[in-house]
């Protein structure tokens, strides 16, 4: 582009009669002077710069993409190009067995696998107690409420109920799992099966008594246990054996 006289220039937008505020193109061009988008030029002129060609190139390359959209929408030109199809953003799907797997994935075999290692190089015996509670509510809203308020409650007194040295965790969709090393007695994991059982059946009687929506739910506490030994090779494997010691727990009840 040839430099050009800023008055020439602004006598030339002026006469557009654009409805902008007096003085912005003025303003406008001493903004581009300043970035060093121009120059002066010899006799009173601007020119453009490496910096404001470039900036112009991809200035223009963005109206080019813009301005057949823009005739589209102000219906000026018939063979504008389709509006790009807009796709629906996937349904979140908050407190289903995906994100329940994934969050034991996450946390809970990681501190197995951690236990694991410790057990192994000499650490104490651990045993890993899974509790669940099954909830029967007038709606699913209601069953959510009743459960995320039991294990909220189960989890945040689990040091004080359950002893300082014993981890805690969610356990999937409905359920907490904890992680509690052997001191002295070798049943501490039946124990503490039995105490996590009677923790979230306590904490459910209150609710169901003292909160009226809860009024007329219905709930089954299940809870198993599995204690680490050297035949078990993988957390897996111990997560394994408490699993289907709350399916038996499960099935008994039945």
């Amino acid at each position: 582009m040839e430099p050009a006289r800023p008055a020439s220039l602004l006598a030339r937008i002026a006469a557009e009669r654009l409805p902008l505020a007096s003085g912005g193109f003025s303003r406008a061009l001493q903004s581009l002077l300043e970035g060093g988008y121009l120059v002066p030029a010899p006799e009173g002129a601007v020119a453009l710069t490496p910096l404001g060609a470039a900036e112009r190139m991809a200035e223009r390359e963005r109206w080019m993409a813009v301005l057949p959209t823009v005739a589209r929408v102000i219906g000026e030109e018939s063979a504008a190009r389709p509006a790009p199809a807009i796709a629906e953003a996937p349904a979140v799907r908050y407190r289903t067995a995906e994100v329940a797997e994934s969050y034991l994935d996450r946390v809970l075999i990681a501190a197995l696998r951690e236990r694991l290692a410790q057990a192994r190089d000499g650490g104490r015996v651990f045993a890993l107690v899974l509790g669940v509670v099954d909830v029967d509510a007038q709606s699913e809203a209601t069953r959510r409420a009743i459960v995320h308020r039991t294990i909220r409650a189960t989890l945040g007194g689990s040091s004080t109920i359950f002893g300082g040295d014993t981890s805690a965790f969610r356990y999937g969709d409905a359920g907490v799992a904890l992680v509690a090393p052997i001191l002295a007695d070798a049943a501490r994991g039946m124990q503490l099966s039995a105490l996590v059982r009677a923790r979230m059946d306590e904490l459910l009687r209150a609710m169901t008594a003292s909160v009226r929506a809860f009024h007329g739910a219905r709930w089954h506490v299940r809870s198993g246990h599995a204690t680490w030994s050297a035949d078990v090779a993988a957390s897996g494997i111990l997560l394994r054996m408490a699993q289907d010691a709350l399916a038996q727990d499960l099935a008994l009840a039945a």
